[in-house]
């Protein structure tokens, strides 16, 4: 019985070619066991056969067990499988700058656009509208400043009532 690889070593995903001869044996498996599942493919007496080797614990067991008159013989061959090696992936703008984690993050162009959008929404509203999200925006703002001091809160009231005074003798 031969049994030959054209490789004893082979990073994750490549081929290998195994090749074997058992003249006189009835029967004929092969056996991959690469540390996490094992496979028993019933093959011819002689021939050769290409596999891809994936993911392994370091070790693929190829095994022939050649059956004459009802006895197994065996012949084992071990194929180091090394992992395949890691690239790191880099993210690149328009332009074909790098761009680094936090300008990822943070992503210029889109808070460009959703300015855009709103700019476009807010000429689109009616007048009372826009003086209504005028003044909820001074208000918010200093109702958000008040919790830092309550002096703040006098402060954007008064600028609250400056802003009302100043529309009411514009128009």
């Amino acid at each position: 019985m031969t049994f030959k690889t054209d490789r004893t070593t082979v990073t994750e995903g490549e081929i290998v070619e195994l090749t074997w001869e058992c003249p006189g044996s009835e029967k004929v498996e092969l056996t991959i066991d690469n540390g996490y599942k094992a496979s028993i493919i019933p093959i011819e007496t002689s021939g050769s056969k290409r596999f891809r080797l994936h993911r392994s614990k370091g070790r693929t067991r190829l095994t022939l067990t050649a059956y004459v008159e009802g006895k197994g013989f065996s012949k084992t061959l071990k194929v180091r499988v090394k992992p395949m090696p890691v690239t790191r992936t880099e993210t690149v703008d328009q332009r074909g700058k790098r761009m680094g984690w936090l300008r990822q993050k943070i992503d210029l162009s889109k808070w460009q656009m959703a300015l855009a959008r709103y700019r476009q929404s807010r000429q689109a509203m009616p007048k009372e509208k826009r003086l209504a999200s005028r003044v909820l925006l001074i208000l918010a703002a200093a109702l958000l400043l008040s919790t830092l001091s309550p002096v703040l809160l006098t402060i954007g009231i008064a600028a609250l009532a400056g802003y009302m005074a100043w529309i009411v003798m514009k128009r």
